[in-house]
């Protein structure tokens, strides 16, 4: 661990107990003298409602709903691809696969690709077709029982507004940036 990380874990460790007898001049090593497991674990309770709201603000990798029989799995293009880019992670290609595990045997399944309006119309046609491509291929090596059926729509298929009252829209760009596996059951 470098001096930086041991200097950044010491504070964020003791900065909730000042009581215990470190001081804020200490050096590193003297800091982390104080480090005993009872501080450490007091700290971490301290600590616990900042993981929580930390929480709250991850973006989920997948969101799951039904539209009649239609089980629709909406994957978030910003958790699984970097910006303009049709590669994923291995560790998404194993949350994708892990995702189409429970689809029924033999099922037909759609991979539609989805963008924001950034750009082009043209290159978010292309990249929301890669980007669908790209999850067809993961899909087709966990599942090849599965029946596949492949289309990107660019930024024609909107969920949210890209914009708000002529403003730009954010949150609204990023949850029409998607990928959804739709099938029955």
């Amino acid at each position: 661990m470098s001096i930086i990380a041991t200097a950044a874990l010491a504070g964020a460790l003791l900065s909730p107990l000042p009581a215990q007898g470190a001081d804020p001049g200490d050096s590193v090593e003297d800091a982390l003298r104080w480090v005993t497991p009872d501080v450490l674990a007091a700290s971490v309770t301290e600590l616990d409602p900042r993981v929580v709201q930390l929480e709250d603000n991850i973006t989920p990798v997948e969101t799951r709903s039904t539209e009649g029989e239609e089980t629709v799995i909406s994957l978030a293009s910003d958790v699984l691809f970097e910006f303009g880019e049709a590669d994923v992670t291995g560790a998404a290609e194993d949350k994708i696969t892990e995702l189409v595990a429970d689809v029924p045997d033999g099922a037909t399944v759609q991979v539609h690709g989805h963008t924001d309006s950034i750009g082009t119309a043209q290159d978010n046609q292309e990249l929301s077709e890669e980007r669908a491509d790209t999850v067809a291929q993961i899909i087709e090596r966990s599942r090849p029982d599965l029946e596949l059926e492949v289309e990107g729509f660019g930024e024609e298929e909107p969920v949210a507004p890209n914009e708000e009252g002529g403003e730009d829209d954010p949150e609204g760009r990023a949850l029409n940036r998607r990928v959804e596996i739709r099938f029955e059951g």
